[in-house]
C-alpha cells in the first residue's frame, strides 16, 4: 500500500451520514437459511504486489475454512475506496466489511456508521493477550473496538548502503542519534553527481522524540508552539535551506524515486519503500527512528491498516466476518503477510518466531512495533491538521521561512480547526 493513498476523507462526502440510523441494518438480507456458505463482502485499497498477495490469502481461507464462509473481494485505489465507501453506506450498499486505515475510521465512528467491534476478542480461538497493546489501541476509541488490526506501520529510517561505503561510512552502521543521522547525510551529499544526503519527514514524528507536543491531553487545543517544536522546525530549516542535503522541491514520491535511482543516502518512510528498494535492486538497511542521545529512550508513533464493520452489514453476518478476520490474525497468515510485504508484525507469536527474528528488515520493524503508541485515535481532526497545516508549515520553513511565524500561524490555525471554525 502506497503512503500516498492515505486521503483525508471528503467532508462532503461524510455529509448526512449521521442521519443513517441503526434502524437501517437489515437492508443486508444474511444468506438463505437453506445455503451452506455466507458470502461477505470486503472492500480494501490493497492494489500493488501486496494486492496480490492479499487475494492469495482470501482463496486461501475460502478454500480451507470449516465455517463455510465466502468471502468476495473487491480491490480499488484507496482514492477510490475513500470516495465510494461514504455513499456505499448512506445507499445501503456497502460491503460487508471493509479494511481502512485507523485515522479514517474516526469519521465513520463520529457519524454512527461503523459497529464496535469490542465482543470480536472474545470470539473462540481469539487470543486478545497476543496482540501488541498498541495495535488494539489503534482500534479504540472511548473505550470501544471499531477496528480490528490487519496491519501496523510506522516511520523508519533507511540508508543506501552503497552510498555509504563512497562516503567512507561503515554500511552497516546503524543511526541512533539524530546529530549522527545529520553528520552522515552531509557526507552522502558531498559526493555530488546529484546525490542528494536527505529529506525532512514526518513532522510528529521529530517532535514525538525531541519532546514536543501538537495538542493537549484533550485534544481540544493547539500545543504546536513549543520549544521543542522549535528545535524540530529548525533542524528541517537547517537540512534543506541551509545545508541543503536535498532540494526542498522534492517531495512525496519523487522522494522514494531518488532512493530507488540509488541517488538518495538516508530516507524516513513507511514499510511499503522495501518493495520499491527490492525491485531496483537497492543495496539497503532499515532501522528504527534515531532519538536524540545514544542510549536514549526510543519512541515512535504507529499507524496501520484494520478491519471495520459498516453499521449497514446485517449482525447475521458478524460470525462470518469474525471467522476470516480471526484467520487473518493467527500466527500463519499474519506471518506470511509480515514476510511477503516486509512489514512489521503486531502478533506476539510472530514477532519471536526465529524467521522473522533472522529476517534484517522485519526484525528491525518489529522492534520498534514494540513500544510505538497511537497519535489521536478517534480524532476526526488529525488528517485536516496534518494535511492543511502541518505539511504546509513545513514546506515554509524548508524553503526559508521564519520558523516562530509558522508556529504562529500553525497554532492558530489548528485552534480553529478544533472549535469547527475552519
Amino acid at each position: 500500500m502506497n503512503k500516498h493513498s492515505w486521503k483525508k476523507l471528503s467532508v462532503l462526502a461524510l455529509t448526512g451520514l449521521a442521519a443513517l440510523s441503526l434502524a437501517a441494518c437489515g437492508n443486508k438480507s444474511a444468506s438463505s437459511s437453506s445455503s451452506k456458505t455466507t458470502t461477505i463482502t470486503f472492500w480494501n485499497g490493497f492494489t500493488a504486489s501486496d494486492g496480490t498477495n492479499l487475494k492469495k490469502i482470501v482463496a486461501e481461507y475460502n478454500k480451507t475454512n470449516k465455517d463455510h464462509v465466502k468471502v468476495k473481494m473487491d480491490q480499488m485505489s484507496w482514492d477510490n475506496f475513500n470516495e465510494k465507501l461514504p455513499t456505499a453506506i448512506t445507499a445501503r450498499k456497502a460491503p460487508d466489511f471493509v479494511a481502512m486505515n485507523y485515522g479514517d475510521m474516526a469519521g465513520y465512528v463520529h457519524n454512527g456508521t461503523m459497529k464496535d467491534m469490542s465482543n470480536f476478542y472474545n470470539y473462540k480461538g481469539v487470543d486478545k493477550s497476543n496482540f501488541q497493546q498498541s495495535a488494539i489501541n489503534m482500534g479504540k476509541i472511548k473505550g470501544k473496538s471499531y477496528f480490528i488490526p490487519m496491519q501496523v506501520q510506522g516511520n523508519y529510517l533507511y540508508w543506501n548502503k552503497d552510498l555509504y561505503k563512497k562516503a567512507g561510512i561503515d554500511p552497516n552502521s546503524k543511526v541512533k542519534t539524530i546529530s549522527q543521522y545529520m553528520d552522515y547525510a552531509k557526507k552522502i551529499k558531498a559526493l555530488g553527481n546529484g546525490v542528494q544526503g536527505t529529506y525532512w519527514s514526518d513532522f510528529a514524528q521529530w517532535s514525538l522524540v525531541y519532546g514536543g507536543t501538537i495538542l493537549n491531553k484533550a485534544e481540544n487545543k493547539s500545543t504546536i508552539n513549543n520549544a521543542a517544536n522549535r528545535k524540530v522546525l529548525n533542524q528541517f530549516r537547517q537540512m534543506m535551506y541551509v545545508q541543503k542535503l536535498g532540494n526542498p522541491s522534492t517531495q512525496g514520491v519523487a522522494v522514494d524515486n531518488l532512493m530507488f535511482a540509488g541517488k538518495l543516502g538516508l530516507e524516513v518512510s513507511g514499510p511499503w519503500l522495501n518493495e520499491g528498494m527490492i525491485k531496483n535492486k537497492i543495496n539497503y538497511g532499515v532501522t528504527q527512528f534515531p532519538s536524540l542521545t545514544k542510549n536514549g529512550k526510543k519512541q515512535a508513533w504507529l499507524a496501520g491498516v484494520g478491519f471495520g464493520i459498516p453499521t449497514s452489514t446485517d449482525d447475521s453476518k458478524t460470525k462470518a466476518i469474525y471467522s476470516f478476520v480471526k484467520y487473518w490474525n493467527t500466527k500463519k497468515t499474519s506471518m506470511k503477510w509480515s514476510q511477503e510485504n516486509k512489514c512489521a508484525p503486531y502478533l506476539k507469536d510472530v514477532a519471536a518466531d526465529k524467521s522473522i527474528k533472522n529476517d534484517p528488515v522485519i526484525s528491525e520493524l518489529a522492534k520498534q512495533t514494540s513500544y510505538s503508541k497511537v497519535m489521536w485515535s478517534g480524532n476526526v481532526h488529525a488528517s485536516d491538521i496534518q494535511t492543511n497545516v502541518i505539511t504546509p508549515m513545513c514546506n515554509k520553513v524548508v524553503t526559508g521561512s521564519d520558523v516562530n511565524t509558522q508556529l504562529k500561524l500553525a497554532d492558530q490555525k489548528i485552534n480553529k480547526i478544533l472549535k469547527g471554525d475552519d
